[in-house]
């Protein structure tokens, strides 16, 4: 009968398979991850574990055995990877599930600026009960980032709020902006609240990141002019902190020691795209 001949084959190849597995999966790294991350370069691993084990399913039950039936060897494979992308993929599924759930009754809202501060204040959205950031606004083209549509028309129908997460947002597009809230009778938020999660320090990198115009760089009393900041920040060789930011054309002034607070940042680059000697306290608008 087969199970007398298959049965007892399996029972003892059981043990020194399960071995191999543990150190099969343990070389690809499939152990001690965080499951609430996982992504394609775990996928990957796990294929390429799967793979090497059912190698040496096959192998070692038709070397030290006998030959097991091909369905043996194609339900296992299929059945171990399926319980080993449930196990490593279930946990972020449910995380996202909430996220979904919990996403609703909140307020739609839309983002300007698709720089590093705006990927910041949509973090911070999503970690709210308040607002569901559905839409970014950006004058630098479309796309997608972190799974929010980028669009370089600025549309309220169905909003609830604004939130402005570009520093370098010109006064004029500003005012717009505030005056189309108001008329559509929607909130209007100025990103400087959320400068606060900067740690307290203004980063010199994400600061160049989002010039995308001229910019005039003055490193104890020398002045350099670039195309842009990424040119800058590609010249900018050494470390340096950001002591003042100030000119219609972005005029930043840079030392090479020392820290600038958030406040002061906030101060100058307030001061920088407004116009205004008086600084925000901070907070939303």
């Amino acid at each position: 009968m087969a199970e007398d001949r298959y049965l007892p084959a399996f029972v003892s190849f059981a043990p020194f398979y399960t071995v191999a597995c543990l150190l099969v999966f343990g070389a690809w790294y499939l152990y001690g991850g965080l499951w609430r991350y996982a992504g394609i370069n775990d996928m990957n691993r796990i294929i390429l574990a799967n793979l090497c084990t059912t190698v040496i399913q096959v192998t070692g039950t038709m070397a030290f055995f006998t030959r097991m039936p091909i369905t043996y060897y194609l339900i296992g494979g299929v059945l171990q990877f399926s319980f080993i992308v449930i196990i490593r993929f279930g946990y972020r599924v449910l995380l996202v599930e909430k996220r979904r759930l919990r996403s609703r009754g909140k307020i739609n809202t839309v983002v300007v600026g698709s720089g590093e501060n705006g990927r910041r204040v949509v973090k911070n959205l999503e970690e709210t009960d308040s607002y569901k950031p559905v839409a970014i606004y950006s004058n630098f083209g479309s796309g997608v980032m972190d799974g929010i549509p980028i669009t370089n028309t600025l549309t309220l129908d169905g909003m609830g709020a604004v939130f402005i997460a570009d520093p370098l947002l010109s006064s004029n597009e500003r005012m717009k902006i505030r005056e189309a809230t108001e008329k559509a009778g929607i909130e209007f938020h100025d990103y400087t609240g959320y400068f606060s999660n900067l740690g307290g320090r203004l980063s010199l990198t994400e600061l160049l990141a989002t010039i995308r115009g001229p910019v005039t760089v003055d490193i104890e009393g020398k002045e350099s002019v670039y195309d842009s900041g990424e040119t800058a920040l590609s010249a900018l060789t050494e470390k340096y902190t950001v002591e003042d930011i100030s000119g219609d054309r972005m005029r930043i002034k840079l030392k090479p020691t020392g820290q600038m607070t958030t406040q002061e940042a906030l101060r100058a680059a307030y001061a920088a795209v407004i116009g205004d000697e008086q600084s925000p306290t901070g907070g939303h608008r």
